[in-house]
């Protein structure tokens, strides 16, 4: 009996004992630099958008943000990199879509709203554009040319297959019944400097990453995944996808979602602390001067809400590829446990499912 009470004693006492440097880690925290991981290549933008609310965040914080790229694996060498560290909060995901495609591409083990707690700042648009001296003058011309010479036109997209720049395209080639030959490069910035060195013939990434040639004249855009037109100050007007394929109107606007993730066990102290310096640093006249001259939409999600959000866009991102038999697609949705759109309302939240911290 002695025996048991001492184990069961120390037990107890050990308990208390993590707790208490659980808390005072929390508490404490952050006493060191932290490091940003970027999922994609330096340049692009999901590189400029988290160096832009990193530095901001770094005086709210009260320490130096150290932000590094690790392209890769659509995003899953940058988020293995983060996994493999201590939740403690010195280590953060930075990236885009809440890597809703990661799983059904078969490119990692965690689930987005149960393994990472996400905090999301912006929007961008998708976009396809062409050198100024293409032959192809009006998004009617490529798709003609792809449409009678299947796997012609070369592509660009500024991530891997299944990733979101990748999504749109397959969205307008399943609504026109066309098929381009696809080449992935590790961001938005390699991808159109592709186009613009003549190595492939049109580039699907943002439109953030194409707006300052197109003001120079060396790209000339033929689309963009939004429902209206967007008109620029010297008067150019850029086209949206629906004058063309109207049948894309339900998917309009279509694009990147910029967002920061840090491993959910992170002590709730330090999840809360990070939110605090997020929204303020997504508020700050540099972040917002960026969003303007870029052409991002600013958004902030974070607490219980960016988990829904998370689970979501898997759940849409999944079946759309798995429905679109799009190349590189891994498993089922069905196998995964992700529910279909439809019926995700009924499904959310799931068995288990708490919040960890409060969405405002």
């Amino acid at each position: 009996m002695k025996t048991f009470m001492k184990a069961t004693s120390f037990a107890l006492v050990a308990t208390v004992i993590v707790f208490l440097m659980t808390a005072q880690v929390g508490a404490a925290w952050p006493e060191r630099p932290i490091t940003g991981v970027v999922c994609s290549s330096a340049g692009g933008g999901c590189d400029t958008v988290s160096r832009t609310y990193a530095k901001a965040m770094e005086k709210h914080l009260g320490v130096d943000i150290k932000v590094i790229n690790k392209p890769g694996g659509g995003g899953s060498l940058a988020m293995d990199f983060v996994q493999s560290k201590p939740a403690d909060g010195y280590w953060w995901l930075l990236g885009v879509e809440f890597f809703k495609w990661a799983r059904p591409m078969g490119r990692t083990n965690t689930t987005g709203w149960k393994d990472w707690q996400w905090y999301k700042c912006a929007n961008a648009v998708s976009s396809w554009s062409v050198r100024s001296d293409s032959p192809f003058k009006t998004v009617t011309d490529l798709l003609d040319e792809a449409r009678k010479h299947p796997n012609n036109v070369k592509m660009s997209y500024g991530c891997a297959p299944g990733g979101v720049w990748h999504e749109a395209s397959a969205l307008i080639m399943n609504e026109t019944n066309t098929k381009f030959r696809n080449v992935h490069y590790h961001g938005g910035a390699l991808a159109t400097l592709a186009c613009l060195n003549g190595e492939v013939d049109v580039v699907s990434s943002g439109l953030h990453e194409h707006i300052e040639f197109i003001r120079a004249g060396k790209l000339r855009n033929l689309v963009v995944f939004v429902k209206e037109p967007i008109q620029l100050k010297d008067g150019t007007i850029i086209r949206p996808v629906t004058d063309f394929v109207p049948g894309l109107a339900k998917w309009a606007p279509f694009g990147a979602e910029y967002t920061l993730a840090v491993k959910r066990g992170v002590p709730v102290e330090a999840l809360e602390k990070i939110k605090s310096a997020f929204v303020a640093a997504v508020n700050s006249p540099e972040y917002d001067t960026l969003m303007k001259q870029r052409f991002f939409f600013k958004e902030i999600v974070v607490g219980g809400n960016a988990d829904r959000m998370a689970a979501l866009r898997e759940s849409v991102t999944s079946w759309l590829l798995w429905d679109l038999k799009v190349e590189g697609v891994k498993a089922n949705p069905v196998d995964l446990g992700i529910p279909r759109p439809e019926g995700f309302d009924t499904w959310w939240p799931p068995k288990g499912y708490k919040p960890r911290i409060k969405s405002d």
